[in-house]
């Protein structure tokens, strides 16, 4: 088992999770990160390694952690992508899906205080 092939592909495949829930094809997402598509589609299949510079352009302009990337600690990667799913929206559509998101919430919190209310006789 060659250690940096299996690191290479977890890494890549970490990459290409990104980049789908930005919803971007790889040359979108090569062009945002100052990449070659060529390069980005030998990385999300393992072929090549990246170095740091390269991790820093991914995250940095996926706005997410390299901690997620390299280790694989998924702490806020949820978050970062609904919000970077935002920050592409304009003004319209970023206030509707507030206010869904918000709706949705609401909903929650109250199913869950239902659960915890003793049943009245």
């Amino acid at each position: 088992m060659d250690i940096s092939k299996d690191f290479n592909l977890t890494v890549g495949l970490r990459i290409r999770e990104i980049r789908e829930a930005m919803q971007m094809t790889r040359e979108r997402f090569s062009e945002l990160c100052g990449i070659s598509d060529s390069f980005l589609a030998a990385v999300e299949s393992g072929k090549k390694s990246i170095t740091s510079k390269t991790i820093y352009k991914i995250c940095y302009n996926a706005n997410i952690s390299a901690d997620y990337l390299i280790f694989g600690n998924k702490g806020g990667f949820e978050c970062d992508t609904v919000l970077e799913l935002l920050r592409q929206m304009d003004t319209n559509e970023r206030d509707s899906a507030i206010r869904i998101l918000t709706e949705f919430s609401v909903s929650l919190a109250r199913a869950k205080s239902k659960k915890h209310t003793p049943a009245e006789f």
